[in-house]
C-alpha cells in the first residue's frame, strides 16, 4: 500500500473540483490519500469531494482546516461546525482518527495557530484583512485555541507498534516559512504557526509530517523529521510543475 499526501484543495473551485476528477479511478484503490485540511467551508462540497477520494482510494485521511471551520450564516460556532465536520468523516469512512497501514501508523493532528505577531501593525491589518477573524465564531471555553486543538490529539499520543507518520493544517515550526520578505505577506507566520505541533510530533517520534495551510510546496528534513506540503492550492496559483498528490 502507498501513502499520497496533498492539501488546500479547495474543491469550491470547480477547476479544483474538476482537476481532482481526473485521478485515476483504478491506480489508487489500494493506497492511502493524506488530506491536510482546507477542501471548502461548504459541508455539501466537503461531501462531495471526500465522496470522490473515497471512490478513489482505500483509505482516505482528514484533518479539517481553517476553512471548514468558518460558520456564515449557520446557527452554530465554529467547535460544532468542527463536531459535524468529524460526524461527517465518520458517515464517510474517512478516517481521522489514527489508523494502521500495512507498516505504518498515520496520525492526524488536530490544530489551530497561535495569532502571535511582531508588531500592533500586523495585527491590526491581519484582523481587518484575514477572513478567519470575521467568519469564524468560539465559544468561551475554547480560548486559547491553540491548546483546545492540542489537547484534542492527547489521547492519541503513546507508542505505537510501527513507525509513525503525522499530519495536521497548521505549520509545526518556524523554521519552515521563508524569509518575510518571500512572504505574500509579513504576518503570514503569525496565522500560520502551532508551535505546540512540533513537541507533539516528536513525542509521537514521527518521521515524517505533511502539513498544509501556506499554499506552498516543500519536502525537507529538520531535525531528523521530514516536512511536507503539497498544496493543490486556488487556480490562479497553480503552475504547469503542481501535481494534486505526493507519494511519501
Amino acid at each position: 500500500m502507498r501513502l499520497f499526501a496533498t492539501s488546500d484543495l479547495h474543491s469550491d473551485y470547480k477547476e479544483n473540483f474538476n482537476w481532482l476528477k481526473q485521478l485515476s479511478d483504478t491506480a489508487y484503490r489500494d493506497d492511502a490519500l493524506i488530506v491536510a485540511g482546507d477542501v471548502s467551508d461548504r459541508l455539501e462540497i466537503v461531501r462531495e469531494t471526500l465522496l470522490l477520494l473515497r471512490a478513489k482510494f482505500r483509505h482516505v485521511l482528514f484533518t479539517p482546516g481553517n476553512h471548514e471551520l468558518w460558520v456564515r450564516g449557520e446557527p452554530f460556532d465554529s467547535i460544532e461546525k468542527l463536531k459535524r465536520i468529524l460526524d461527517l468523516c465518520e458517515e464517510l469512512d474517512v478516517t481521522t482518527r489514527p489508523l494502521r497501514l500495512d507498516d505504518v501508523w498515520v496520525v492526524p493532528l488536530f490544530s489551530w495557530y497561535d495569532g502571535v505577531f511582531d508588531s500592533e501593525k500586523d495585527e491590526r491589518t491581519a484582523r481587518l484583512s484575514w477572513v478567519d477573524f470575521h467568519v469564524c465564531k468560539w465559544p468561551e471555553d475554547a480560548a486559547p485555541l491553540p491548546d483546545y486543538f492540542l489537547r484534542m490529539n492527547e489521547p492519541h499520543l503513546k507508542t505505537y507498534d510501527a513507525p509513525v507518520v503525522t499530519f495536521s493544517h497548521f505549520i509545526p515550526r518556524s523554521d519552515i516559512f521563508p524569509p518575510k520578505e518571500y512572504l505574500r505577506f509579513s504576518w503570514l507566520e503569525s496565522v500560520s504557526l502551532c508551535a505546540g505541533l512540533d513537541h507533539q510530533i516528536r513525542t509521537l517520534k514521527s518521521h515524517t509530517h505533511v502539513c498544509g495551510h501556506t499554499h506552498t510546496t516543500f519536502d525537507l528534513v529538520i531535525d531528523g523529521v521530514r516536512y511536507i506540503q503539497n498544496a493543490v492550492r486556488y487556480p490562479r496559483e497553480r503552475t504547469e510543475t503542481s501535481v494534486p498528490i505526493k507519494q511519501i
